[in-house]
């Protein structure tokens, strides 16, 4: 891929885990072109890569959207989250340094800040990152990969099932400092329960009977905030 490709993915699923776009947004080549001031062609490109990551939808001879994860998708992605993150887990216990708990300890600053501004985009971004940097730490690449595109589609789901994640913010910001907290302590039982019980409470808020979907209008608005949007020439 083009490094203008690359900018491409990375602006939209930007807007996806930062929830500013909605699932079952058309993603017209033509649209996206004029948006970032390129060819049709990188466009494909992205919208193939994004495809491959599970964010996009490509029905053959149809339109490009945003995807729409069904009900049983997300019960499967929750599901998987809490195996790759107790996977996780246990690995930082194990092989996790002082600079490890250093580094989430400034993660969650930054996390509190932004609560504390009530820039909710950003709340959303960092609760998100938090997990994505432990996973990082625990030092598999491929994992880190996996979880990390794993996020995109959970930003999804919480957006289709209208998750009231702002709601519990501050509780989900608390349950990042006590787990930091057994992470330092090395204790593997009681971080386990604390991640089971944190992602259960995001799951639990997920509402299957009432989906939001977006229209062509808000893609625009949503691609508008990209930092790419300014840069396209």
């Amino acid at each position: 891929m083009s490094s203008k490709t690359d900018e491409i993915v990375a602006s939209i699923r930007a807007a996806i885990l930062s929830q500013r776009l909605l699932p079952g947004v058309e993603l017209r080549e033509m649209s996206l072109a004029r948006l970032y001031g390129v060819s049709r062609t990188v466009v494909r490109q992205a919208l193939q890569q994004l495809g491959k990551d599970g964010l996009v939808d490509l029905p053959p001879g149809r339109i490009a959207m945003v995807a729409q994860p069904s009900a049983q998708e997300a019960k499967d992605v929750f599901d998987l989250r809490i195996a790759l993150e107790s996977h996780v887990t246990r690995t930082l216990i194990d092989r996790g340094s002082p600079k490890d708990i250093a580094k989430l300890r400034a993660h969650l600053k930054r996390e509190k800040a932004a609560l504390k501004a009530q820039d909710w985009e950003l709340v959303r971004r960092l609760g998100a990152e938090f997990h994505a940097l432990m996973a990082r730490l625990a030092g598999n690449a491929l994992l880190a990969q996996h979880l990390e595109q794993l996020q995109g589609r959970v930003a999804l789901i919480l957006q289709l099932y209208n998750a009231a994640y702002d709601r519990h913010a501050g509780c989900l910001q608390e349950d990042h400092e006590h787990f930091i907290e057994l992470l330092a302590k090395r204790d593997t039982p009681q971080a386990l329960e604390l991640l089971c019980s944190h992602l259960s409470v995001v799951e639990d808020s997920l509402r299957v009977d009432d989906a939001q979907r977006g229209d062509d209008l808000h893609l625009q608005r949503a691609l508008a905030l990209s930092p790419l949007r300014g840069s396209a020439s």
